[in-house]
């Protein structure tokens, strides 16, 4: 398939799990990939494994001189922006809420939060610079709809980020930008394994948190990035035209139990 030829797509969080995950399906499907990380290195050889020309930024998706850099960055090389996933997160540390740091609820609503409001902002306004449209995708999860112990950060933010996607959504969708959001259940990425570490706790076996969350899922296992991957190139794909706002649900079923 080429559903994607000559489209220009930005991803946050590209330099692993979820990210290049769909990075490299957007770049097999012709895309032009802009891939974006903090970190430089990780970036770097990211971007060579999604292959097709795909350019590495390293940018803080926290700040407006990050966002700046790598809206510009696409423009530069590849003159526009068409699809936009807005996926950069943190997890933060696992604490109950009353035992929680507020410069660790402070450090995750930065990227989980004003990183996506931000990347939103920008990119929009390219867009309707462009004048023909385009789709955001915002990474979500099923924390964006119920809460989870030991979470609360984390769990509030991606509750924002179905606030803010609704929220555009409105704004612009009569202007040919669909925003919507991806709300998976847990994945099988290296977030997933420091949540379970972390809620193991010292001297627990994170592989009976994973069981635990596994079993709560009516199909019994974790999604696989992959799986992930071929809901949010549907979201981007003319297949999805009346797709707009969310929660688009990838949960197998964990929200209906």
């Amino acid at each position: 398939m080429a559903r994607f030829t000559d489209k220009v797509a930005v991803v946050t969080g590209g330099a692993g799990g979820i990210g290049e995950t769909v990075a490299t399906r957007l770049a097999q499907e012709g895309a032009k990939v802009v891939a974006v990380d903090i970190d430089e290195d990780a970036v770097t050889a990211a971007a060579e494994r999604v292959g097709n020309g795909a350019r590495p930024v390293a940018a803080d998706v926290s700040t407006e001189e990050g966002v700046a850099t790598y809206v510009n960055a696409a423009v530069e090389a590849f003159g526009r922006i068409d699809l936009f996933f807005n996926n950069a997160g943190i997890e933060g540390k696992v604490s109950s809420l009353h035992e929680t740091d507020v410069r660790e609820f402070d450090k995750v609503l930065a990227v989980n939060v004003r990183g996506v409001y931000l990347g939103m902002q920008q990119v929009i306004r390219q867009m309707l610079d462009q004048g023909d449209g385009g789709v955001i995708v915002n990474t979500a999860s099923v924390a964006g709809l119920r809460g989870f112990p030991g979470l609360g950060p984390y769990v509030a933010s991606k509750h924002a980020v179905m606030g803010l996607t609704k929220t555009a959504a409105a704004e612009v969708g009569d202007r040919g930008i669909r925003v919507t959001s991806i709300n998976p259940a847990p994945v099988g990425t290296h977030m997933m394994d420091r949540i379970e570490h972390g809620m193991a706790g010292e001297g627990g076996d994170p592989k009976e948190v994973h069981e635990q969350f596994a079993s709560t899922n009516p199909l019994g296992r974790y999604a696989s990035r992959e799986e992930i991957a071929e809901v949010v190139c549907f979201l981007f794909s003319d297949d999805a035209t009346f797709v707009n706002a969310g929660p688009v649900l990838v949960d197998g079923g964990m929200t209906a139990t």
